[in-house]
């Protein structure tokens, strides 16, 4: 069975409208005004973790999640729903 929380019951039956989002690619200094810029723009998904798999496993075996958990807090106080990437575009620099 499908669980739906406030969330995401705002969304069902409505039509996704978003792009590709990469926050980890610029300061995060600029993240709430993009929350506004994509409010403006009619945004109600986005898709994130893309690019930010060496930000997740800087060294192998060690893992952070943190600055993935300020994307997700932020997309969902603005909601913003947000589709999961799987970071695999750009592997970490140690796996070379």
């Amino acid at each position: 069975m499908l669980r739906q929380n406030s969330r995401s019951s705002a969304l069902f039956g409505t039509l996704l409208y978003g792009a590709d989002y990469n926050p980890e690619q610029w300061p995060a200094s600029l993240w709430l005004e993009d929350m506004r810029l994509m409010k403006l723009a009619g945004l109600n998904m986005v898709s994130i973790n893309i690019f930010s798999w060496a930000l997740l496993e800087p060294a192998l075996d060690q893992y952070d999640f943190s600055l993935l958990d300020r994307v997700m807090d932020l997309l969902a106080e603005h909601g913003i729903a947000a589709d999961l990437g799987t970071a695999t575009a750009a592997p970490p620099p140690w796996m070379s």
